[in-house]
């Protein structure tokens, strides 16, 4: 069998230059393999020296493109604000269980919590607002808007008075006397309900029980404790710093628990938010990336050996290999130093298509000694006739990954430069290093022949039946690449980022879980405004929530969250204080009031004396003199709320205002109230997941077609420099439009979608595609007349070539994530059917021609 790639073209063929460097390099190899073998022992060590530079960046915002303004905003808004993201502690009650048994473990978890320097601050337990009397009664009107405010005035009219005074009575008669004690003593007026009504309007639709003073789900099977760490999500260190401290709280706090409370059931303690999702996330990439390059790279060396039935080839596979893969991570750790998690994949890469250059190589290597050649001459027939076709079919494949230079995501830049980089490294070690290793073995044998063999994997057949039945198998062809056609139009385009994610990631399933029991308080999205200073920053917050209160009404968005529900506006509270002023005699008469009340709890059996340090307190609340401020809030538990929605940022302050969807979830595009208001409103920020995602949808549709027409175009330039006619140069795509079709059909049969990851594959199969055909039309361009009897042995190489690649793309298939999941079938499906169109439509083509070409 004769292994051959084809030469430039004839003229080039029969280029003495040329000739004399494929002869000078055969003498170098046959001459002086043992320096080469030190020499690349040498670049070994250099390469391993470069590669220890090599670190991981941790911030996956910095895979996402650079320059557009959607996503710089949503950054930057990460930035100043510090993180949106949050570490929740999720204690899941056991079935029968009261949650109120698992109060200590609760505080022991949050009291670490709190301690540890890790986190910011920490809630799990609901404030008690009687524990807040003294410093927010005098100041607790001043939060409230005219409609409350007449609410209070109804629950202050001497009528009222009585019935709230009559009802603390009927409460303290009650079994549940002690519980209501201090809403007895405290909201004697009854005016509680008002308040959590007002807080309860911006809460994003989160279901909670308050009675047991912990954030308990309505169903009372879900505890949650909420952490703010001091780093972002992003930072996948700090993120392990975390989830790491996590164990340890919680270690210690169910030890405790245990000594305190031995006979209670333990709940189970799980995670989610950002960190752990990026804990888990990070954790599955890196367990993928281990287990895609150990099975690319055994998977190959497997598959070898199995081929060629013998063990040497293990070295001629495996070094060459090691070797290409080692040089390519030294000069990552050069020119990049940090490599991103979603790059790192390109080792799994180049073990799949480096080996197709030994494979034709050295298959071409056992064809010449079968037949009897020495093994010098043997060395000088493969170098010349099968190097300038893997030169031609390596430059093509690397042509199409330097496309991926054109994209704006890093990590597709990087797996782009890093994987055509290999690939010319590999070149160089099968240049070199390949055949000084077949020289060192086998002088080493002693005059013992050794037993060369290529397995077919019955492709033999194929050819054969394709050269002798060169019509039915065409007919076949176009039958079936019709049938694939039509299935195609049915592949869809999934936009939707989530199905990227792992699906068994623990912090999602959870999160999910959360979103069901506590409604949909996670899904929210970013209003930002800026100001050069504090008086200037609030103020366009209060107008934009002016603007959005009208949204709330018209329902276009469920609620929304920002600074104005802890800080009211200064106009708004200074209405307020004129109002109060002017209901002195009124409404709002303290005198009265007193007067009313101490009547009503002398009657109702109560000793009035008990409610005097009350009373004094309520003075105030009826005669406010300034507006409540982040300044003279006077509790650190609102000062504390306040620090989500207001930073100090080094041009000025920022403040955002979290909306939330009215359909529970934001969908694609934005409600159009919304959309309008943001028209209205260009000076500032509205950012959020779905909008990002939306960009980025845009972004890598727009990169995915150009990357792959630069890709074709490169590809179709260096065909037709190679060959210089342009029927051979189409011929040369023939393997890659039949393999593209049948794979888009069967993709469709499959139910599988394109997605913002595997939409690439088109272009990253296309060298391999092309590869094939050379391979085939180099022993077409040999010996038109001895084609149908010789091309099934370049069958066996093309079949072995596609093999090895699908083993390494196919590695993905084995992979968490959907979306490199089907990168591994879709290529499976690319290359396997571009080399059967190789090795059966492309022969039979050929043998049909009547014109040479």
């Amino acid at each position: 069998m004769d292994y051959t790639a084809p030469i430039l073209n004839s003229t080039i063929r029969d280029n003495l230059l040329l000739n004399r460097i494929l002869d000078g390099i055969s003498d170098i190899c046959l001459r002086h393999h043992k320096r080469l073998l030190v020499l690349s022992a040498i670049a070994a060590v250099l390469a391993i020296a470069g590669a220890s530079l090599l670190t991981f960046d941790p911030d996956l915002l910095n895979l996402i493109p650079q320059k557009n303004k959607e996503v710089n905003d949503f950054k930057k808004v990460l930035l100043q604000m510090g993180t949106i993201d949050y570490h929740i502690v999720v204690l899941k009650i056991p079935t029968g269980q009261d949650a109120s048994q698992y109060d200590s473990l609760i505080e022991g978890i949050g009291k670490r919590y709190e301690a540890s320097p890790l986190i910011e601050n920490v809630t799990y337990r609901i404030p008690n607002p009687f524990e807040l009397v003294d410093k927010v009664l005098p100041r607790a009107l001043l939060f409230l808007d005219a409609k409350d405010l007449n609410r209070v005035a109804m629950k202050l009219t001497d009528e009222s008075i009585r019935e709230s005074v009559s009802r603390s009575r009927s409460i303290l008669q009650t079994p549940q006397a002690f519980a209501m004690k201090d809403l007895v003593r405290y909201d004697p007026f009854n005016l509680l309900p008002i308040f959590l009504d007002r807080f309860r309007s911006a809460g994003s639709g989160f279901k909670v029980d308050l009675s047991g003073g912990y954030y308990e789900s309505v169903d009372h099977t879900t505890l949650l404790i909420i952490a703010k760490p001091r780093k972002a999500a992003q930072n996948l260190p700090f993120t392990r710093s975390i989830m790491l401290d996590a164990a340890r709280i919680e270690s210690e706090a169910v030890k405790e628990f245990k000594q305190q409370s031995p006979d209670v059931v333990l709940p189970e303690i799980r995670y989610t938010g950002g960190y752990a999702i990026a804990f888990d996330d990070s954790e599955l990439i890196k367990s993928d990336i281990i287990a895609n390059v150990l099975f690319s790279f055994f998977g190959v060396l497997l598959l070898f050996i199995y081929a060629f039935r013998r063990p040497a080839s293990l070295i001629y596979a495996g070094i060459p290999m090691a070797l290409g893969l080692a040089l390519t991570f030294g000069v990552a750790g050069v020119v990049y130093g940090k490599l991103s998690s979603a790059s790192a994949g390109f080792a799994a890469l180049l073990a799949g298509l480096g080996i197709d250059f030994i494979t034709v190589m050295y298959g071409r290597y056992v064809d010449e000694r079968n037949r009897g050649a020495e093994m010098p001459d043997a060395i000088r027939t493969m170098v010349r006739t099968t190097l300038p076709g893997v030169f031609i079919a390596a430059i093509t494949t690397a042509g199409t990954f330097y496309a991926f230079l054109a994209t704006d995501f890093r990590g597709m830049t990087q797996l782009g430069f890093l994987t055509g980089t290999g690939i010319i490294l590999f070149l160089l070690c099968i240049m070199f290093l390949l055949p000084a290793l077949i020289v060192m073995t086998e002088r080493g044998m002693r005059g013992r022949a050794p037993k060369l063999y290529l397995h077919s994997f019955g492709s033999e057949r194929l050819v054969d039946y394709s050269v002798a039945q060169p019509g039915k198998v065409i007919v076949f062809w176009i039958l079936f690449l019709a049938a694939a056609g039509a299935m195609a139009t049915r592949v869809r385009f999934s936009d939707n980022i989530q199905d990227l994610r792992a699906n068994d990631n623990r912090g999602i399933i959870m999160q999910q879980e959360l979103t069901k029991k506590f409604g949909q308080s996670f899904d929210f999205m970013m209003y930002v405004v800026e100001g050069k200073n504090l008086e200037t920053t609030l103020e366009k917050t209060y107008s934009a929530a002016r603007d959005l209160d009208e949204l709330v009404k018209q329902k276009k968005i469920a609620s929304y969250q920002s600074i104005t529900t802890f800080i009211p506006p200064e106009k708004q509270q200074r209405e307020v204080i004129e109002t109060l002023r002017q209901g002195q005699n009124g409404p709002f008469s303290f005198p009265r009031v007193s007067a009313t009340f101490r009547d009503a709890l002398a009657k109702n059996g109560f000793r009035p004396e008990v409610y005097d340090s009350y009373l004094d307190l309520f003075r105030q609340t009826l005669s406010p003199t300034s507006p409540v401020s982040l300044s003279n809030t006077g509790d650190e538990t609102i000062t504390k709320l306040t620090s989500r929605y207001l930073k100090k940022t080094p041009d000025g302050y920022m403040s955002v205002i979290f909306l939330y969807p009215a359909t529970g979830v934001w969908q694609r595009e934005l409600p159009p109230g919304l959309a309008v208001f943001a028209k209205q409103h260009p000076q500032d920020i509205l950012t959020g997941v779905n909008l990002v995602s939306e960009t980025l949808r845009n972004i890598i549709h727009a990169d995915a077609v150009r990357s792959t027409i630069l890709g074709f175009i490169a590809v179709l330039t260096l065909m037709a420099l190679s060959f210089r006619k342009l029927i051979t140069t189409l011929l040369s795509f023939v393997p890659f439009c039949a393999g593209a079709i049948a794979m888009f059909g069967f993709m469709a049969l499959l139910k599988l979608e394109f997605n913002f990851m595997n939409i690439f594959v088109g272009l990253m199969i296309i060298g391999v595609a092309t590869d094939y055909a050379i391979y085939m039309l180099q022993r077409y361009l040999e010996n038109r007349e001895s084609f149908p009897e010789a091309a099934s042995e370049t069958g066996k190489a093309v079949v072995m070539a596609a093999l090895t690649a699908i083993v390494g793309y196919g590695s993905f298939a084995f992979s968490h994530y959907p979306g490199l999941r089907s990168i591994g079938y879709a290529s499976t499906f690319g290359i396997f059917f571009s080399a059967m169109a190789a090795i059966t439509l492309l022969p039979a083509i050929l043998t049909l021609r009547k014109k040479p070409l």
